[in-house]
């Protein structure tokens, strides 16, 4: 009896340190996630900080900088003048992509359509339709690639012709989209002289591109599509820029007097994140430099191998000192 009751001691005390040492481990790991969580935040906020206090120097120029950043993983989020509305220039051929996906998606117009290049549609600044004859038939995939990859303006306008901006405007609502807007074609800028402007911010642009990733309006097959659309864009002087050559980054530029912007999403081995950057009335290479700044100082908090010593202050000050006026861009529509 009393060797039954010494061995079910020993079990009791067996399962007890077993269990004992399950909730160890289990404390273990959440403690280490915490502080990992933690270490992100606080370099995220200390990214933040840096921005600001950049910014804050050069607001007298009557220059905007709207930056949305948000990490996909902690969902944390860098937001700087973000709800700040901002031409689009071809920022807006993100929504125009969405929309058109959103259609087809719901089976009211296929991305085997033709669509006709007439002489209502050519215009000027980036792209290679406008070489062509009038008379020319494209599919709508076809016009969407060349928009996003290469930001062809004839493709843009042919689009928006195909959908209607009335129709374009709505939808953009439905996609949660709160201060965007297209009121003109792209490279329609005798309506812009007038007053006439398409506006987004970077945070209706940082969401979209957010459901996009999550695959959250459409379809996954066509949410697929538009990543890899994204993917393939040729124009890299601004966030893909100091970045390795490896990193894959979905984005789309945006080019023209006066302002200049690229937003996109980042994938990164220890995670991804999404950057938009929104600059007007600074000097359009030094608002790529400033974009691309950006972007590697944000880049460097996900790569351990990469050394960042100096502050952002420091890399580009040049921005703040110097004359951010001059050569403010053309209307290239996307470049």
């Amino acid at each position: 009896m009393k060797r039954q009751l010494n061995k079910s001691y020993f079990i009791l005390s067996l399962i007890n340190l077993i269990l004992f040492l399950l909730v160890g481990i289990f404390v273990y790991k959440i403690n280490s996630s915490y502080e990992k969580f933690v270490l992100e935040i606080e370099r995220l906020e200390t990214l933040k900080k840096e921005l600001i206090d950049y910014i804050s120097k050069i607001k007298d120029n009557n220059c905007k900088i709207s930056i949305y950043i948000k990490d996909l993983s902690t969902q944390h989020i860098i937001d700087i003048n973000s709800k700040e509305p901002i031409p689009a220039a071809s920022i807006i051929k993100i929504p125009i992509m969405t929309a058109v996906y959103y259609l087809v998606d719901k089976g009211e117009i296929s991305l085997d359509d033709l669509l006709t290049y007439k002489k209502k549609h050519r215009c000027g600044g980036a792209g290679i339709i406008k070489n062509y004859h009038y008379g020319k038939k494209y599919k709508v995939k076809e016009l969407i690639d060349l928009m996003i990859s290469i930001s062809d303006n004839v493709a843009t306008h042919m689009l928006i012709d195909y959908v209607g901006m009335e129709r374009l405007n709505l939808i953009f609502k439905r996609l949660g989209l709160k201060n965007t807007n297209i009121n003109r074609y792209v490279m329609d800028l005798v309506s812009r002289d007038k007053g006439i402007e398409n506006y987004t911010t970077a945070e209706d642009i940082g969401m979209l591109l957010e459901k996009i990733y999550k695959k959250e309006l459409i379809s996954r097959e066509y949410s697929t599509e538009m990543l890899l659309l994204l993917m393939r864009q040729k124009i890299t002087d601004r966030i893909p820029k100091k970045l390795p050559k490896e990193v894959v980054v979905a984005h789309k530029t945006g080019l023209m007097r006066n302002v200049c912007h690229d937003t996109g999403i980042v994938y990164t081995k220890n995670g991804d994140f999404i950057i938009c950057v929104l600059i007007e009335n600074i000097n359009c290479k030094l608002a790529k430099d400033i974009i691309s700044e950006i972007a590697y100082k944000t880049y460097s908090l996900y790569d351990k191998d990469i050394s960042y010593t100096k502050t952002f202050s420091e890399k580009i000050n040049g921005a703040i000192y110097g004359d951010s006026s001059i050569n403010t861009g053309v209307d290239t529509g996307g470049n």
